[in-house]
């Protein structure tokens, strides 16, 4: 059995980047594979970066990139406070995992296209409490003060204590986002509280027809700026459900690609 090497920057509950590659290393565990991070092997090893990383810092005999978001959005730290520019291109003997078919930029067959479902099930659902409240959320995005002046504003602190985060959008009826696609769509929603997007200079272009078809969760449930509320927050839930089914499998196709490897 070939050990994999998880290669990630230190933990950190408010990337959600690295959030999944830890959460890949479980994954992998789970599966009865043997899974390190940021390990050096001293057997055939297979490392997985994200597209952060350049070359092939463990020294692995097999290379795997898992795409997070598009090549060069994101980078590192230098540990000096300065974030480096994510390598564009990567060697042809690479092989490419897509986060998400939105940022797929290597037409990647759809096997190795995994999304992986981070976000806790069991804290982020339907409370079943009475909602008067509403919310707004900035992230990546630019703060055109388009939402309620008393909407509840959702910084960092609540990434860290996740369950006061789950109970506050329990007491909301709608979230205001500035940012899409952004994990706290999805927390909103699981939460049963609707999402309204406000598209802005500051965030990504993608279309709502563009995030339809590629960006895994989907929009169910979540409404563009100035068009009719809609959406079925029960659906989206089965939906990302079944994304988590999806993505075992997918595992499962992948370790047994990745173990027939060889040198």
């Amino acid at each position: 059995m070939k050990p994999y090497s998880i290669i990630a920057p230190p933990y950190s509950v408010i990337s959600g980047g690295i959030r999944v590659m830890y959460a890949l290393r479980s994954w992998l565990e789970i599966k009865g594979q043997i899974a390190f991070m940021n390990a050096k092997i001293d057997v055939p090893f297979i490392a997985i970066y994200p597209e952060i990383y350049e070359g092939n810092w463990a020294g692995a005999q097999y290379i795997v990139r898992y795409i997070l978001n598009k090549p060069g959005v994101m980078g590192k730290g230098d540990g000096q406070g300065n974030v480096i520019p994510g390598p564009l291109h990567f060697s042809e003997t690479d092989t490419i995992i897509q986060f998400s078919k939105l940022y797929d930029t290597f037409n990647t067959p759809d096997n190795h296209c995994m999304f992986l479902p981070i976000l806790n099930l069991h804290l982020f659902k339907d409370q079943g409490k009475k909602r008067t409240k509403t919310c707004f959320y900035v992230g990546k995005g630019n703060n055109l003060e388009l939402h309620p002046k008393d909407a509840v504003g959702i910084f960092q602190h609540f990434a860290i204590d996740q369950g006061a985060l789950a109970d506050l959008l329990n007491e909301c009826q709608v979230m205001y986002s500035y940012e899409n696609p952004t994990a706290m769509n999805e927390i909103a929603r699981l939460c049963g509280c609707r999402v309204i997007f406000i598209p802005n200079d500051k965030t990504p272009f993608y279309s709502k027809e563009k995030l339809a078809k590629y960006y895994e969760p989907g929009i169910e449930g979540i409404t563009w700026w100035g068009e009719e509320e809609k959406g079925n927050l029960e659906a989206f839930r089965d939906h990302y459900v079944d994304l988590v089914d999806t993505f075992s499998k997918k595992l499962d196709n992948f370790i047994a690609e990745s173990q027939a490897w060889k040198i």
